[in-house]
């Protein structure tokens, strides 16, 4: 019994941790903050999971660059 509420707690750690390392990932290669991003996702109501989303801002150069020009046109800068 014991065992399997250590190995509960471990795989919610374990998904703790992932989740913020795929969070770091997309504020470090792009100039959002993961907040203001999955707005902008909500908004456009386009549903991809976060490991998907860090993979695409890491390995696509121009993404980071589409979402500036998008950051741009909606705060009207």
């Amino acid at each position: 019994m014991k065992q399997e509420i250590l190995q509960t707690k471990s795989r919610k750690l374990k998904k703790r941790s992932w989740r913020k390392q795929i969070i770091t990932q997309i504020n470090l290669s792009s100039c959002l903050n993961y907040s203001l991003f999955t707005y902008f996702i909500r908004r456009e109501k386009i549903q991809l999971n976060k490991k998907l989303i860090a993979n695409i801002f890491v390995n696509e150069v121009g993404t980071s660059f589409s979402f500036k020009k998008w950051m741009l046109q909606f705060y009207g800068v």
